[in-house]
């Protein structure tokens, strides 16, 4: 049997906080056991250290790593003003990273945390949670077999709640972006448009997100990508779509996939809806949606319905965390590794590049790696 894994946990309390549950991401995982927590919130950590069963705490992250020998260690806070700084940190001390997205503001400091990792020759894996999903791992598969026939397109939706725009096409396209990725490859270029109001924004439109994770603007982004085989990726936002108690849907989160006999709808909790049409044909009665049901994931073992929404989030976690630990030990990439991270920074950035260029095509990777908000 291997050794036990010795995971440490990097949060930032008010700052960013865990993420998305990467504190217990690996509470599950066989052969790991949380041994520390950092939070320079002295007093949240220690109660942060206990919740997960980790020995002990510290408010510095540097002397965690220092006195721990870690294995991994997740880094947690969704806020990206220290991201560089702790996966620099993290990968200088030998330990494999299991990250919050999104992966960076821009891509100098992708490139940076590239160099850190590779040069440390350790494995970053992301927690894009969708991909984890059983569901849609289902519909890849099925999309990845050809019997649908050829993949032709995508049309990525985020919330379209207050953040629509800017924020959204970095926070929560970057699931997205992954799974686009997944089922497509690396893009190959990138086309966008993006408006303030009713006009065309420009750089003087940079603003700050609701929360630190780099330059953003627009409030309406329409985005294109190109990839190989003549796939083509979509992305559209439009702010103040949804309105919490208003609107009469709770939000438009979700992914239009189109194949040549069949389209797939991804949608919260991490469900897969199929149609046998490439398109929805509202007129054509003798088709209709189907939910990809997963027996044990929507049913338990009598057949009775499990309320996914309360742990999918948690069980995204836990098969990425353990798909890491078999990466690291079968010397390959995981699931959503390093390689999707740097893609999706591309896609992003390369949206606000082309836009800034007068709407034009821009090849990926991005020649130029300052981010065009910055300019």
């Amino acid at each position: 049997m291997p050794r036990s894994l010795r995971i440490g946990v990097i949060g930032a309390t008010g700052q960013g906080g865990y993420g998305h549950g990467l504190d217990r991401a690996f509470q599950d995982v066989p052969n790991t056991k949380i041994v520390a927590v950092a939070d320079q919130d002295r007093s949240a950590g220690q109660k942060k250290a206990k919740a997960v069963g980790a020995n002990r705490s510290y408010t510095d992250f540097r002397r965690m790593l220092d006195a721990e020998k870690l294995d991994i260690v997740c880094i947690g806070p969704r806020w990206l003003t220290r991201r560089v700084e702790m996966v620099e940190a993290v990968a200088a001390a030998g330990c494999h990273i299991y990250c919050e997205k999104p992966f960076a503001p821009d891509l100098v400091s992708a490139d940076r945390m590239k160099t850190a990792c590779r040069r440390a020759k350790i494995t970053l894996a992301m927690a894009h949670q969708w991909r984890a999903m059983p569901p849609i791992r289902q519909a890849i598969k099925e999309i990845a077999s050809g019997q649908h026939g050829r993949l032709l397109r995508a049309s990525a939706r985020p919330k379209d709640d207050h953040r629509g725009g800017g924020e959204e096409l970095l926070v929560h396209g970057t699931h997205w972006f992954d799974l686009l990725i997944t089922m497509a490859g690396r893009p190959h270029w990138a086309s966008g448009h993006i408006q303030v109001g009713y006009r065309d924004a420009t750089v003087k439109d940079r603003t700050d997100a609701t929360e630190p994770v780099g330059p953003i603007t627009g409030d309406s982004i329409s985005a294109l990508w190109g990839f190989s085989e003549g796939v083509r990726g979509y992305f559209e936002s439009t702010a103040h779509l949804s309105i919490r108690g208003k609107s009469n849907f709770d939000n438009l989160y979700g992914v239009f996939v189109e194949c040549e006999r069949a389209a797939f709808h991804f949608r919260q909790p991490g469900d897969a809806w199929i149609y046998p049409a490439p398109k929805v044909l509202p007129d054509q009665k003798h088709l209709a949606w189907r939910r990809i049901t997963i027996p044990g994931w929507h049913t338990d073992d009598n057949g009775r319905p499990r309320n996914v929404r309360r742990t999918w989030i948690h069980h995204g976690n836990t098969v990425l965390a353990t798909d890491l630990v078999e990466a690291i030990r079968e010397k390959r990439e995981p699931l959503s590794g390093l390689d999707h991270a740097m893609a999706i920074t591309e896609m992003v950035q390369g949206v606000y590049a082309s836009h800034l260029s007068g709407g034009c095509r821009l090849s990926i990777p991005l020649v130029v790696r300052r981010h065009p908000l910055e300019s």
